[in-house]
């Protein structure tokens, strides 16, 4: 894959970011269930180190990490939407 591309599952981890708000990996990949968890983990890693996607503590649960789009993507999530629709 090309350092430039996203992941097919980018958009569905994006979407479903966005209609529910911040989730931990384990909620996204049970909401996802049509994919494998596999290749959620994948995305949501590609999208963490692209800045496209941003980490923060679970205060309910420590053990685990909330993931919710950066904010500054949000401006320009629609044109990401649509680069991963072109690929």
């Amino acid at each position: 894959m090309s350092k430039n591309r996203l992941p097919k599952g980018s958009q569905n981890v994006i979407k479903t970011l966005e209609n529910e708000g911040a989730l931990t990996q384990r909620e996204l990949i049970s909401t996802i269930s049509e994919e494998n968890p596999r290749a959620i983990r994948y995305t949501i890693r590609t999208l963490l180190e692209k800045g496209i996607l941003i980490s923060h503590p679970n205060f309910e649960d420590m053990r685990s990490s909330l993931i919710s789009i950066n904010n500054q993507m949000k401006d320009i999530k629609s044109n990401l939407l649509k680069i991963t629709k072109s690929n």
